[in-house]
């Protein structure tokens, strides 16, 4: 075995990312909001850049409400229809609609009124109370420690050693805080805030008293026939004492917790004029830069600068460049991409989603001739403005299904989605439609589709099956 040391040249080839090329990149999956963020910190950085005259910063964007994108929806047999209930309250479903927002001035937007806070309500309340001394400022105290829900996590116990007071007294106090409006309030969780209603609103109902308490996991999954058993009540029984928990606030702190609404900004807008489709990248408002003469003017002479001045100017100089360079390209694959995007989907901007076509980040790249990742990026974080409201960019890309009446003879996976959505909200509410039923009644459009795929798809549209959704539906009837 040879061991000798020797020196050999070889070639090889490798991609080397520059700064220039990472720092391109960096800039491609911002929104229009965060590059005006990423220019304002540059600007003040950045000695080399400036501000074009006449750039219209002070211009506010138009602005829509993300909560009208993407409303929180509690979706059990406590709220509607479509899931479970314990899990409802922290998914989103998105709703692609935007609003009237004629004001473009953010401050005005986002300043409203401020309504009385949940610690006020309360604290006001209290002080009619028959707590007195120190029993008021333990409740002050606990008051302070609820949280978004209006739950407080600790036990008793751990409430007692915290504050260096007995528990009974804990207990005492929070007692009556339960017995605020909202009721409920200072609970530890959803049941104990349930069963703490009940108590107060249905104080000699023990049975509904005993199903919150022992049968809660039960409920959840609609199993009426099995707590029937448990319990030794009709099954009659069960569904009315569930409509009457439906009727309960699993979250008392809801109304008076209001959280300010976030906002985003369509980073393109896209208009049909005369049968041609116009593209407008919002952008409008962000500032105009350009490289500060002066400075670059020093850089030039370099008579009198010291060697570590010359270096700053020139790596500002080259930062500067690259940020000029970078937004613009930044702004031409944005518009390649969007365009590519309507010639491909130039049905669904006419009539709507029952038209979009299955789509993928490959056949964007080709069209484009730009990497996969590229055509990602650029998508990433953007919401473009249509006239079937603001939709992410990334929403326009999914997978298809062999369909015999679709041009091209796919079918996209949005298009089965809101077949599937419609099919559920025109069932018989006494009969609903199980997962078989759909399948048929979506191959009698011509398009090929597995039960397991329609199960698939109602899990993400957050629907229950049809056993469950026909329990619910007779629970919102009572």
């Amino acid at each position: 075995m040879n061991l000798n040391h020797q020196l050999v040249q070889k070639q090889t080839q490798k991609l080397v990312m520059t700064q220039d090329l990472r720092q391109s990149i960096e800039l491609l999956p911002l929104s229009t909001l965060e590059l005006a963020d990423r220019i304002s910190a540059e600007l003040v950085e950045n000695p080399m850049l400036e501000e074009e005259p006449g750039s219209e910063r002070s211009k506010s964007p138009e602005l829509y409400s993300v909560d009208d994108l993407k409303r929180k929806e509690k979706n059990d047999f406590l709220k509607n229809s479509d899931q479970g209930w314990q899990d409802s309250f922290s998914l989103d479903k998105p709703q692609y609609r935007g609003t009237d927002a004629s004001d473009r001035n953010q401050k005005y937007i986002e300043s409203s009124p401020n309504a009385q806070s949940l610690s006020d309500h309360l604290l006001w309340q209290l002080r009619i109370s028959s707590l007195k001394g120190k029993e008021m400022e333990i409740a002050e105290i606990l008051i302070s420690m609820l949280d978004d829900r209006g739950f407080i996590s600790q036990t008793q116990a751990e409430l007692a050693t915290e504050i260096g007071v007995s528990a009974k007294i804990i207990k005492k106090v929070l007692e009556q805080i339960h017995q605020l409006d909202p009721l409920g309030i200072g609970a530890g969780s959803i049941q104990e805030t349930l069963y703490i209603q009940a108590k107060i609103l249905k104080p000699e109902d023990k049975n509904l008293h005993d199903l919150i308490l022992n049968y809660l996991k039960d409920l959840e999954k609609l199993d009426y026939k099995g707590i029937s058993k448990k319990m030794g009540l009709p099954v009659e029984a069960i569904e009315a004492m569930a409509a009457e928990i439906k009727k309960l606030e699993p979250f008392p702190a809801t109304l008076y917790t209001p959280q300010k609404p976030d906002y985003i900004v369509p980073d393109v807008i896209i208009r049909e004029i005369e049968g041609e489709f116009s593209i407008l990248l919002n952008d409008e408002w962000l500032p105009k830069l350009k490289i500060n003469k002066e400075y670059k003017g020093m850089l030039k002479k370099g008579a009198g600068a010291k060697d570590s001045d010359k270096e700053y100017i020139s790596t500002k100089l080259n930062s500067a460049e690259w940020l000029i360079r970078s937004v613009n390209q930044r702004r031409q694959t944005l518009y390649r991409v969007v365009s590519a995007i309507i010639e491909l989907q130039t049905e669904f901007f006419r009539k709507g989603v029952r038209f979009l076509k299955p789509l993928t980040l490959k056949d964007i790249a080709e069209r484009l001739d730009l990497h996969e990742s590229t055509v990602s990026r650029i998508t990433s974080n953007k919401y473009v403005q249509t006239s079937w409201g603001i939709l992410e960019l990334k929403w326009f890309f999914s997978s298809g299904l062999k369909s015999k009446s679709s041009e091209g003879g796919m079918e996209s996976s949005k298009t089965i989605h809101d077949i599937i959505r419609n099919l559920v909200k025109e069932e018989d509410p006494e009969n609903p439609l199980s997962d078989q039923d759909i399948v048929e009644k979506i191959e009698s459009k011509g398009i090929e589709i597995a039960r397991r795929t329609v199960a698939k798809y109602r899990k993400i549209l957050k629907i229950l099956p049809s056993n469950q959704r026909k329990k619910v539906k007779s629970l919102e009837a009572r």
